[in-house]
């Protein structure tokens, strides 16, 4: 297939409450959320281990100095009981995150160049560090929106930082209720009549599809002429797969996946949005990260014809 300022958590109070939005909190977070997250940021942190990272991350350490210390230990049991080296099995575990947050990087210093005065909104953003180290932001509005026990984690960690983004603004809210933060992203300065950059990473797969569906289609509600929308998936056999390492006690971060799409593009285009997709292998700056005898998605074992994970670039058209 065809294939981030002068305002640090402006509406955040110390302790993890939205000032602005306070009442239109949601619901208490599943711990799923803030535990993938943190597995997720290690990730993109000992990314940079590799000789050639194909991400820099100065600011995930303080997020996640524990955990990435915590894997460490456990991929150093794994090299010597499977007799290669450290590295080899850093570069194994790492690489999906690495290859869709450098594409999603991209993607994003395109948009802010071709825009100017940018709109970016992340959606689920984890303990992502963009608003911070991508220096494409610099003259964006930036708006996350993520549960507010994450948020609340992000603004201790980075505290005494300044974010690189011309504005930035962390809103605390829960993705499947659509209209509390579409409201909390008003009040805050968004502009659906302009132009905006949609990040969803690492995000759909968590949803039950209904909710996945309303939120593709709330946004294409909310954007002006020229936005974009990145995302990324798994497909149906990929979640049917995870749900059996989840009955074995396996899979830390995939035994949460609900959703799974083997046709995306006609998926999005359902939803508002006309897509292009690729696999992380066809990417040009990931061709030597996805050696043929590997598979995509190592923590789901060998690749089937029914797995396997994509990455989407959409544009805005009408339902």
């Amino acid at each position: 297939m065809a294939i981030e300022g002068d305002q640090q958590f402006s509406n955040y109070a110390p302790g993890g409450r939205v000032v602005e939005n306070s009442e239109d909190r949601g619901p208490a977070i599943d711990q799923a959320v803030g535990y993938t997250a943190t597995i997720v940021a290690a990730k993109r942190v000992l990314e940079q281990y590799n000789p050639q990272p194909l991400v820099w991350d100065p600011y995930g350490e303080r997020l996640v100095g524990a955990e990435c210390q915590h894997l460490l230990e456990r991929w150093e049991a794994v090299a010597q009981r499977q007799q290669v080296s450290l590295g080899d099995v850093i570069a194994k575990r790492t690489r999906y995150v690495a290859v869709r947050t450098r594409f999603f990087d991209d993607l994003i210093t395109t948009f802010c160049h071709l825009h100017g005065d940018s709109q970016v909104v992340l959606l689920g953003s984890g303990l992502d560090t963009r608003g911070f180290r991508l220096g494409a932001l610099a003259s964006a509005r930036v708006y996350e929106v993520e549960q507010v026990e994450v948020l609340d984690q992000k603004r201790q960690g980075l505290q005494g930082l300044q974010p690189i983004a011309a504005q930035y603004h962390a809103l605390a809210g829960d993705l499947t209720e659509v209209d509390r933060w579409r409201s909390a992203l008003l009040q805050a300065g968004f502009q659906p009549h302009r132009a905006t950059f949609w990040l969803l990473e690492g995000v759909v797969m968590y949803l039950r599809e209904t909710a996945a569906i309303a939120l593709i289609q709330g946004l294409a509600t909310l954007s002006g002429p020229g936005s974009q929308l990145a995302l990324d998936g798994v497909r149906r056999g990929s979640i049917a797969a995870a749900q059996d390492l989840r009955q074995q006690g396996r899979g830390r971060v995939v035994r949460h996946w609900q959703f799974g799409c083997d046709r995306p593009q006609s998926w999005l285009q359902d939803q508002g949005w006309l897509a292009q997709v690729w696999r992380p292998s066809g990417l040009g700056f990931a061709a030597d990260r996805y050696p043929p005898h590997l598979p995509e998605s190592p923590a789901l074992g060998d690749q089937g014809h029914d797995r396997g994970v994509w990455l989407a670039q959409a544009q805005g058209h009408t339902l």
